[in-house]
């Protein structure tokens, strides 16, 4: 019986199929592709879920960050064509700056009266009051908007009680600037701007629907929303501000000089120090304003009649004469709509980007003025803000589908406000600067940037008074008292963000004289702005070295 077992056991054998083969090794993904996987998984995972300020949301950014970026140092970059190693160094940048960062209480401070959460939920509510909600969802995502700065606004005053605990404390000044406007969105009057969205629900919006939402967004303004803001304003106001801090430099609190220092590098690049950065604004004033003195004296601004028309008829001309610098027309058009400014210190002009979700378009805001000013043709703003400045910048950027989103959609400061600055130098080539005013404007836009690349720097890195700044700012830039005072808190409130215009201006300006002295006859204007800004948004180093390659290639 065994060996007849054996027997069968053998036949069976002999006529099974064979063991299935070990499956083939998995094909390695090519390092561009693994590198797009990379980017592109990131931008659908970079916001984490949470409230902004809590230690929960910092812990789990943190841990976005840098997983991260172990996941793009193991793809090998000497593999990679010219373009996949521009993401690559723009990614792996970004990704290194954000989480030293983290390094950084910046949780513990967390309003910011020229810039806030508190400003930008107001300033939404002030925009769906002139372009309406359209759908009920549109209505309960707000109400959730609403929701989200409630439990910010709890967050806020606890990380400042912390902030008081550690020594990390907001300037005094600037909380006194905090106090009105959080007054005045709290006060419960038909003005409020939070009540605006109630008074333009849509007619399509039909009963009982229609009631439900105006019942429900009503309750949320009055009952949560104006209180919520009521409660930040009485805590800054009864605890808060006896414990501000009296001084206004960055440098001033612990860990102050190197967080400072590390800004410095955001801005103009990892070599960068405070020190040298402010010699070089020292030196731009002193051109700048020697430029300005060779100018026949200003005249007097004349009232302008129709801006807007006035502005129109500059978006023709300007668009007529942009084929003799540029390859590419404006991929997209704007709009051009006058604004009365709710203070005196709003800019003659501003634009907002388009917004393809809400299917609102690009516009350009003109200021037309509150009555104490005359409003008059700003065309160096214009070229600033419009074309060939941010709206043209933005929109190519925006445009190259073949770029990973995130270079697509986001931003570089010193990138996208330099180039902004250098386009209101193109105006004489346009054609457009037709009078000394117009090439005033343009030097005086210029020399602002210098001014507060060298405030922003003496504040932040060498202990300069309020009153040092605001008098330097006064005497470079022939500034009134509350407009030099306005703009040095500025800068108090927000390190760092007065070097970005000035260092990327000044980056493009000598790629361009480089470009023009190692090219020679061979050097095209339309194909060195190509090259600037065919990629999109970049660091400022990473943008020259790219510049760089382009030079060596057409020598």
């Amino acid at each position: 019986m065994a060996l007849l077992g054996l027997a069968i056991m053998g036949l069976t054998a002999c006529g099974a199929p064979p063991h299935p083969a070990a499956p083939e090794a998995a094909i390695p993904a090519a390092p561009g592709d693994s590198l797009n996987r990379i980017v592109e998984l990131y931008w659908d995972e970079r916001v984490v879920p949470g409230n902004p300020l809590s230690a929960q949301f910092l812990a789990d950014s943190l841990d976005v960050e840098r997983r991260f970026l172990l996941e793009v140092l193991a793809v090998p970059r000497a593999a990679l064509d010219a373009q996949a190693a521009l993401t690559y160094d723009i990614f792996k940048r970004q990704r290194e700056l954000d989480i030293e960062s983290f390094t950084y209480p910046s949780e513990l401070m967390p309003v910011n009266p020229f810039d806030g959460e508190p400003q930008r939920l107001a300033s939404v509510a002030v925009y769906l009051t002139q372009h309406p909600l359209k759908t009920g969802k549109d209505y309960e995502d707000w109400q959730l908007r609403i929701d989200d700065y409630i439990r910010w606004t709890r967050q806020a005053v606890a990380n400042m009680r912390e902030g008081m605990r550690r020594g990390y404390t907001l300037p005094k000044v600037l909380m006194q600037h905090m106090l009105p406007p959080l007054h005045d969105f709290g006060n419960d009057t038909p003005d409020n701007p939070f009540y605006g969205p109630l008074r333009t629900l849509p007619e399509v919006i039909k009963e009982p629907e229609r009631t439900r939402i105006a019942t429900s967004l009503a309750t949320a303004v009055k009952d949560r929303l104006l209180p919520a803001y009521r409660e930040l304003h009485d805590f800054i106001q009864s605890e808060y501000l006896a414990r501000a801090r009296s001084s206004i430099s960055l440098s001033a609190l612990p860990l102050g000089p190197s967080w400072y220092s590390s800004l410095v590098r955001r801005v103009a690049g990892p070599k960068a120090t405070p020190g040298e950065i402010h010699a070089v604004g020292l030196a731009e004033v002193e051109r700048l304003r020697t430029r300005l003195n060779s100018l026949p004296a200003a005249a007097p601004p004349a009232a302008q009649g129709d801006l807007t028309n006035a502005y129109q008829e500059l978006k023709e001309r300007t668009l007529a004469a942009m084929p003799t610098l540029f390859s590419d027309a404006p991929p997209a058009g704007f709009e051009i709509r006058a604004l009365v400014p709710v203070g005196e210190a709003a800019p003659p002009l501003a634009y907002r980007r388009a917004s393809p979700e809400s299917g609102t378009p690009a516009i350009l805001y003109v200021n037309a003025g509150n009555g104490t000013r005359p409003a008059t043709l700003e065309t160096a703003a214009f070229l600033l803000e419009a074309i060939p400045g941010r709206h043209y910048q933005w929109s190519l950027q925006r445009q190259r589908t073949q770029l990973p989103r995130f270079r697509r959609f986001g931003s570089e400061p010193a990138y996208a406000d330099g180039w902004a600055l250098y386009a209101a130098s193109l105006g004489e080539e346009l054609g457009v600067y037709r009078d000394d005013e117009a090439r005033r404007g343009s030097i005086l836009a210029q020399l602002k940037c210098a001014a507060a690349l060298v405030v922003d720097t003496g504040i932040h890195a060498m202990n300069w008074t309020r009153a040092q700044a605001a008098g330097y700012l006064r005497a470079q830039l022939s500034a009134e008292e509350a407009d030099a005072d306005s703009m040095a808190d500025r800068i108090v409130a927000s390190p760092g963000s007065g070097l970005a215009c000035k260092m990327g201006e000044l980056k493009i300006q000598a790629l361009r004289s480089r470009a023009v002295e190692m090219l020679g006859p061979r050097f095209d204007i339309r194909e060195f702005h190509s090259e600037i800004l065919k990629d999109g948004a970049m660091p400022l180093d990473i943008l020259e070295a790219k510049v760089n390659l382009w030079m060596g290639a057409g020598r």
